[in-house]
């Protein structure tokens, strides 16, 4: 990478997360772009050097937070089993959601009523890391590691349940599941996800 290179990734990275910053501290319709670019130390023209609208910022911003999140996981899918990796993915998830607790109630609502939005995020983000986590299942079905199934139900499934768990367990923490640890959810997900409701179902 050149040095052109390396500056232009530099002030993209302090353009998203200035404009993240900003995004969770007076919600998405709030925000300017000139109060962003006036925060990062530019001209607000710059940022359209790399953006061309709010939205495309915004997306700009999920796939910069939730892909640095996904990529602590994915370095390791190869090589762990099953449990492990829903073990990982859960508690990294987690993680990510707190640390981005007050952007995430920004931008939700924005998203849920953005049908153009919808359609971008879905996307952009979501059937990545659908299609990314379908191709570990599969190559764990091939191990013998997990059962035939039919992957483009269980991941959708899998992944909404884990999404919701983790937007509940840190947007309403004084509401939900207050006397569960973490590892107790994560643990009992687990044996959701790999044996059920059955009398025999045992982590092995």
């Amino acid at each position: 990478m050149t040095w052109q290179e390396e500056l232009r990734e530099r002030r993209r990275n302090i353009i998203l997360e200035t404009a993240a910053a900003i995004f969770a501290e007076k919600g998405y319709q709030r925000a300017t772009i000139k109060e962003i670019a006036d925060r990062a130390g530019i001209a607000p023209g710059t940022i359209y050097l790399y953006f061309k609208n709010k939205h495309q910022l915004l997306m700009g911003i999920a796939n910069h937070v939730i892909g640095e999140a996904w990529a602590q996981t994915q370095a390791q899918m190869a090589r762990i089993d099953p449990e492990t990796y829903i073990d990982a993915v859960l508690q990294n998830m987690l993680h990510f959601v707190r640390q981005n607790k007050a952007f995430l109630q920004a931008v939700i609502a924005e998203i849920w009523t953005d049908k153009d939005l919808q359609e971008q995020f879905f996307d952009e983000i979501v059937i990545p890391l659908f299609e990314n986590a379908g191709r570990y299942l599969e190559l764990q079905i091939e191990r013998g590691r997990a059962r035939p199934c039919r992957v483009e139900i269980v991941i959708p499934t899998i992944a909404g349940s884990l999404i919701i768990l983790s937007l509940l367990r840190t947007l309403a923490p004084e509401d939900f599941l207050t006397d569960a640890s973490d590892e107790e959810l994560v643990d009992e997900l687990k044996r959701l996800y790999f044996y059920g409701l059955r009398l025999d179902g045992e982590v092995s």
